[in-house]
């Protein structure tokens, strides 16, 4: 029960961590301009919503990696990238609907036992989520067994946890709105940080087994492949956009590590970060893209990327612990032109 305090502690990140805190305001006066909005509102509601479910499953795997909370950017209000994000509001509304259904169909008691049922599975649906970023792998009976297992007893916590927040969001009702608002929305990030915290000392990103999903035909994987890519680089260019760069580019080379074609990947990263507007993003990746080349002993096509690079910006070179391989190549290619560029400090 080393973990406990730990654990305990986490509830308290959405009024501790900077971050988090920031966060929680901003989605607390959204949500409370779009309650006063009317009809407006509604299509606020839309945005802000989605946005409020995907920042709550990032700030999971953010927390169950050990890392520090990153305020939300721009990208988590689009309806584009890291849709798997979104999957608990689903899960959210297909609860409702059937708790509904049950209790009109069968009666209190049926509908009881499925949120009794559903709110001890919900922690490990949120964890294999931000695991495998996967809604279909969520929801796999294998990989919540096994998830639940990994975590071990101190699993027991986060439902437990779910319980108790649902008990004091009552007492929250006899508030006024907004304020109801605030403490509900406390409540619920101390929930999601508490799931993170769970899984956190258990290295479940590095170590835990789940299945891979059921073979599926050479389209549909290359679909997926593109499609998490593209989540992949839309939230590495949220990473950039709020200045942080390097957060941005380990948010892609953590991913190439994992990636089915890591050669591939890194041709796909460097293609697409071509295409943002500030170009010098491409170019900072593209170094890191070179040296894994040049490890591979693939020296021909880091020239290549090189080369494309100095059209870009003439000043560009490689790390410079692969300056001096660099040079090496280009001259015993007869590419002395490249080398003599190489050697300028």
């Amino acid at each position: 029960m080393t973990n406990l305090p730990n654990i305990l502690r986490s509830a308290a990140v959405p009024v501790t961590r900077l971050s988090v805190v920031f966060a929680l305001l901003m989605f607390w006066l959204l949500l409370s301009l779009a309650s006063a909005a009317g009809l407006l509102g509604m299509w606020l509601a839309l945005v802000i919503v989605p946005a409020l479910f995907r920042y709550l499953t990032n700030l999971v795997e953010t927390i169950g990696r050990n890392r520090e909370p990153e305020p939300p950017g721009g990208e988590f209000f689009r309806w584009i990238g890291d849709h798997w994000s979104l999957f608990p509001a689903l899960l959210v509304i297909v609860l409702v609907w059937a708790s509904n259904e049950l209790y009109l169909s069968v009666g209190i008691a049926a509908m009881t036992a499925l949120i009794i049922f559903m709110g001890f599975l919900y922690p490990a649906i949120l964890g294999v989520l931000a695991v495998t970023h996967s809604p279909l792998q969520s929801v796999n009976p294998v990989a919540l067994s096994r998830f639940i297992l990994r975590v071990g007893p101190m699993y027991l916590i986060a439902p437990a946890y779910l319980a108790l927040i649902v008990y004091l969001g009552t007492f929250a009702r006899l508030l006024t709105f907004h304020i109801e608002l605030l403490v509900e929305i406390i409540l619920v990030f101390s929930l999601h940080t508490v799931i993170g915290a769970v899984m956190a000392p258990h290295n479940i990103f590095d170590d835990v087994y789940l299945p891979e999903p059921l073979e599926s035909g050479t389209e549909r994987v290359e679909g997926d492949i593109e499609g998490a890519r593209i989540d992949v680089l839309t939230h590495a260019y949220g990473f950039v956009s709020r200045g942080n760069r390097a957060g941005g580019l380990n948010h892609i080379m953590e991913w190439i590590d994992n990636d089915r074609d890591p050669e591939a990947a890194w041709a796909w990263y460097f293609k697409g970060m071509l295409g943002w507007e500030n170009q010098e993003h491409a170019l900072v990746f593209a170094q890191h893209y070179i040296h894994d080349l040049f490890r591979h002993g693939e020296t021909i096509p880091a020239l290549k990327i090189i080369m494309r690079c100095q059209l870009i910006n003439e000043r560009f070179k490689p790390l410079w612990e692969d300056v001096p391989v660099a040079i090496e190549t280009a001259e015993s290619t007869g590419n002395m032109e490249l080398a003599a560029v190489l050697k300028r400090r």
